[in-house]
């Protein structure tokens, strides 16, 4: 008898001490090691990389979207003002410089010039179609300190969109010879800017959008033109030439 008593005190002390030690066991396992912490951290940092990634991209899919139609809106007012005067539409480059073509209003003269010539009379009511959502640049972007709207006597207006550079308006108002709308077929109209790297670079990046006169647009990859591109290293006469054949290259690509 004793000695199936002691048997069993013995068996509920052991019952005890593993119970014990099974409960300690689990305690301790509510929490992390520092090596599952650190596989914690560096998922949650992956998982966030996506992300950032995926809502980056979205938002720039978004802006190119706003980008065309905005430049659809311009194509608007254009073929209304040539519809009003005579087939004239205002576009070209100023200055004798193929790159000056986005120029809105000139400080020098006090005048609208180019697509700004539509904003003066009342084609566009908006100033903001004429200016492109992913810009970066403040000297390109809408109504900042270093390009501001409503627009101040003495100081220039810069807008997003190029003009096909056709005829060179020099120091003027107006251009020597108005181009015609019918006259020109289907080609290239207006486009992002590309007057250097850098100004693709403060916007879409990877290439630019282009609306033609029939009021058709493409998105161009930057690779098509990267060339001719690279070559516009300065606001200079000398870009004249690859500039030409950078339009050129969005006509035939079309």
């Amino acid at each position: 008898m004793k000695s199936l008593r002691r048997s069993r005190v013995k068996t509920w002390r052991l019952r005890r001490v593993f119970s014990h030690g099974a409960a300690e066991r689990a305690i301790h396992r509510k929490g992390f090691t520092i090596l599952e912490l650190l596989v914690a951290v560096a998922v949650i940092a992956i998982l966030a990389a996506l992300l950032v990634g995926v809502f980056s991209g979205a938002g720039e899919n978004a802006h190119r979207a706003t980008c065309v139609s905005n430049l659809r809106a311009i194509h608007t007012a254009v073929t209304r003002y040539a519809g009003d005067n005579n087939g004239a539409v205002p576009i070209g480059y100023r200055l004798d410089k193929k790159q000056f073509n986005t120029t809105l209003y000139s400080g020098s003269s006090n005048k609208w010039v180019l697509l700004g010539v539509l904003l003066e009379a009342k084609y566009i009511e908006d100033a903001r179609v004429l200016f492109c959502p992913s810009e970066h640049d403040p000297t390109q972007a809408y109504n900042t300190s270093q390009n501001p709207y409503p627009i101040k006597p003495g100081t220039n207006l810069q807008g997003a969109y190029a003009c096909n550079p056709l005829v060179n308006w020099g120091t003027a108002s107006t251009p020597p010879e108005w181009p015609r709308l019918q006259a020109l077929g289907r080609t290239p109209l207006l486009a992002d800017g590309a007057g250097m790297p850098e100004r693709i670079d403060s916007r879409h990046r990877d290439g630019i959008n282009v609306i033609f006169t029939d009021g058709s647009a493409r998105w161009f990859p930057r690779k098509d033109f990267e060339t001719e591109l690279n070559q516009c290293t300065s606001l200079s006469a000398a870009a004249n030439d690859p500039q030409t054949r950078l339009w050129e290259i969005l006509a035939d690509k079309r």
